[in-house]
C-alpha cells in the first residue's frame, strides 16, 4: 500500500490536466482514508532547540507536503526524571501516554540524530532501554544522521543501525549524513540547499514506500 501512494505522491499535479487533476487527488485522498498510517520523527537529543529538532521541523513539513501524517517527538520534553522513574518494571502515567502516542500509534519512525562523541545521544538510548523492545519490534525506521563536522555522524549511523536491528526493526538504506549542518541551514532553521533537499525528499519518498 506504500508504495502505491509513493507512486501517486510523486506525481506532478500541476502538469496533469485539471479534470484529472481533481480525481486522482480524490482517490489519493481515499487510499490515505482507508489505509492511514502515521510516521513519527524523533529529534534524538534533549538539548533544547537543537540543530536536530530543527532538521525533524522539516522531515515533518515535507512529509506533510505529501499529505503523510506524521508527529514529531522531541526529546527535551521528556520528563526530566523518565530514565529514573520508568526502568526496571516501573512506569509513571505521564510517560505510559507519552510511549503510546509516540510509538504505539506509529508503524514507521524516522530518527534525526546529532553526533555526541562518536555516536549517538546517550538520552535516546536511554529512551529506547526504558520502552523495550516490543515497541519497536518489526516496525521500520529511517536515520538521518546531523554533524557540525565532515561526516555526518557515519558512525552514529552505524551504531544506530545495530541497535535497531538487534530489536528487529527494519532500517531503511538511504540514511542521509547532513555534514557541516551549520551551512545548509539559515538563520532561522530552515534549508537553503538545493541538493540537500533532493536527497531529503527522495529518502522520504522512499522510505513511504518501504
Amino acid at each position: 500500500m506504500y508504495k502505491i501512494l509513493a507512486i501517486f505522491t510523486s506525481i506532478n499535479l500541476q502538469k496533469v490536466n485539471s479534470i484529472y487533476w481533481m480525481r486522482l487527488t480524490s482517490f489519493i485522498n481515499i487510499l490515505q482514508s482507508i489505509f492511514n498510517f502515521m510516521i513519527t520523527i524523533i529529534s534524538a537529543t534533549n538539548r533544547e532547540a537543537s540543530v536536530s529538532a530543527k532538521v525533524a521541523g522539516i522531515y515533518s513539513a515535507f512529509l506533510s507536503e505529501l499529505n503523510v501524517d506524521n508527529q514529531v517527538m522531541d526529546l527535551s520534553e521528556l520528563p526530566k526524571d523518565f530514565l529514573f522513574s520508568n526502568f526496571y518494571g516501573s512506569s509513571t502515567a505521564l510517560f505510559v501516554e507519552i510511549v503510546e502516542k509516540y510509538f504505539g500509534q506509529s508503524e514507521k519512525f524516522i530518527v534525526v540524530s546529532p553526533e555526541y562523541h562518536g555516536s549517538y545521544p546517550g538520552v535516546f538510548k536511554a529512551l529506547v532501554d526504558c520502552i523495550g523492545g516490543e515497541m519497536i519490534k518489526a516496525k521500520k525506521v529511517a536515520l538521518v544522521g546531523v554533524a557540525s563536522g565532515r561526516i555526518g555522524n557515519l558512525r552514529g549511523m552505524d551504531h544506530l543501525t545495530a541497535l535497531f536491528h538487534h530489536l528487529k526493526a527494519e532500517v531503511y538504506s538511504s540514511k542521509p549524513k547532513l555534514s557541516q549542518i551549520h551551512k545548509i541551514l539559515d538563520v532561522t532553521g530552515k534549508l537553503n540547499d538545493s541538493e540537500t533537499e533532493a536527497l531529503i525528499k527522495a529518502q522520504i519518498k522512499g522510505f513511504i514506500a518501504f
